[in-house]
């Protein structure tokens, strides 16, 4: 089995906070983010980093994408103190506290501030007051927190599509996989990549990435690749879900999912024409080529071509091979464009969503009606 992101799998998970010494008056507040990544960092899906970034992590990373060992790392995973941080001294334990109930425990090692114009100059290659990373760096308090971290068992996330990395290894279970991440439900475009990755001789597993700004309500993408398991093609998919906030890093957001896939034993990853994209701030192949390029990255990865569609022959192919049957130059060919899609279900469009989507998907959706 391919060995974990650096070698190094980290397991942090305590069933108390009895036997540390914490400082139980004095709790760190977690937003929606901090706490997916507390969990990521715990049950090691972030291995082998096994704490919030302190301020060595956080130099290391916006000067030369590296951690410790010289280990590839392309985004800092930070946690701020909302409160007055002079309450704080280094080599303590603090609690972790998420939406009123202590989820975990952190041993402070380094308080410090960035200088967010070069954070996102590095981490989102723009300072664009546009773009959501930006945005969101530039919205929250410039007082940072690093150390290592403990997740309280009880705060384990309990859902039948979700695997602990040490669980999956154990079992062998995803090792000959290739593994399609989205946040989206799957159209005609994604179709033609499964049928190309499975003819391929791959195994297909599909990871849906929950975040707080899903496109879709998770049970629908949950529900409508379910309804595809009774197509041929689908009959042997496996479906998970990871919890991953949402960076807009583009590449460097892309790598950080290929930690993640190979901390949980999978062979390779399919990286999309525009994967993790943000509107017009990366070219389209820009993902692919950051993670073909040297890297402490062991798993493989799969990519293609963007799949289109031309209109007139109703056939879906990749840009720039020829898969129509009638003269190039007579054909329509449009891009298979998500929030496109997303936007004809709202209006309930679904005669024109006929090119786009499979048919039972369709009949799902014309049922539904709180979608998002």
């Amino acid at each position: 089995m391919i060995k974990p992101y650096g070698n190094i799998l980290v397991d942090q998970i305590i069933s108390n906070i009895n036997k540390f010494n914490v400082e139980k008056k004095k709790i760190i507040n977690l937003n929606d983010n901090e706490f997916i990544n507390l969990i990521n960092i715990s049950l090691g899906y972030y291995s082998p980093l096994n704490r919030f970034c302190n301020f060595n992590d956080y130099k290391n990373i916006i000067n030369f994408n590296k951690i410790d060992n010289n280990i590839k790392w392309t985004i800092p995973i930070l946690l701020t103190i909302k409160n007055n941080k002079t309450l704080y001294k280094k080599n303590k334990f603090y609690a972790l506290e998420y939406k009123r109930k202590i989820v975990g425990i952190i041993e402070a090692e380094s308080f410090f501030k960035i200088d967010k114009k070069k954070y996102n100059k590095i981490v989102f290659g723009t300072n664009s007051k546009y773009h959501p990373g930006v945005k969101q760096i530039n919205k929250i308090k410039n007082n940072f927190i690093g150390g290592k971290v403990y997740l309280l068992s009880s705060s384990i996330i309990k859902d039948k599509y979700f695997y602990k990395p040490y669980e999956s290894r154990k079992s062998f279970y995803f090792s000959d996989f290739t593994v399609f991440s989205t946040r989206n439900i799957c159209h005609l475009g994604h179709e033609y990549i499964h049928r190309r990755i499975i003819n391929d001789k791959n195994k297909l597993l599909v990871s849906v990435i929950v975040s707080e700004k899903n496109k879709y309500k998770i049970e629908h993408i949950e529900n409508t690749y379910n309804l595809l398991k009774k197509q041929k093609l689908y009959k042997k998919i496996k479906l998970i879900k990871i919890f991953l906030p949402s960076l807009f890093a583009g590449p460097k957001e892309a790598y950080l999912q290929a930690i993640i896939f190979q901390n949980l034993g999978l062979k390779k990853f399919f990286i999309g024409r525009d994967h993790a994209g943000v509107n017009n701030f990366y070219k389209k192949d820009e993902s692919q080529k950051f993670l073909e390029k040297k890297s402490s990255l062991k798993i493989e990865i799969f990519k293609t071509k963007e799949p289109i569609i031309c209109l007139k022959c109703s056939i879906i192919g990749f840009r720039n091979e020829k898969f129509c049957k009638n003269d190039k130059n007579t054909c329509k060919f449009n891009s298979i464009d998500g929030k496109f899609i997303k936007r004809q279900i709202l209006l309930r469009n679904f005669k024109l969503l006929k090119n786009y989507l499979n048919a039972e998907i369709i009949k799902y959706f014309k049922n539904k009606t709180k979608i998002f």
